[in-house]
């Protein structure tokens, strides 16, 4: 059973797996914060039971007027978790976020 949630700071001591994978592009420390604070809403966490990370999505809106817009930052899930279709999951709800906003 997978939960997405919005992440918290707390995460960001606990999804170091996730980013040692040779594909996912990793940040310092500052950028997720920065992004955890000027966009929340577009920043989740999977999780599997145990509250193990399983991927996550970060991303920002920009632009003004017509071209605002969601734009997807870091999107990665962990290789064990790898064909599930999670990171289809984390990129609906990205969009689903964006159209609200």
């Amino acid at each position: 059973m997978t939960t997405i949630r919005r992440f918290c700071c707390d995460d960001l001591l606990r999804f170091s797996s996730v980013n040692l994978d040779h594909l996912t592009e990793t940040f310092n420390m500052s950028f997720y914060m920065t992004y955890l604070a000027r966009w929340p809403d577009y920043f989740h966490v999977a999780e599997a039971p145990g509250n193990r990370v399983m991927g996550y999505i970060m991303g920002k809106v920009e632009g003004q007027g017509e071209s605002w817009h969601g734009h997807v930052t870091a999107v990665t899930v962990a290789p064990e978790f790898r064909r599930q279709q999670l990171a289809k999951k984390l990129m609906n709800l990205l969009e689903d976020i964006s159209d609200k906003m």
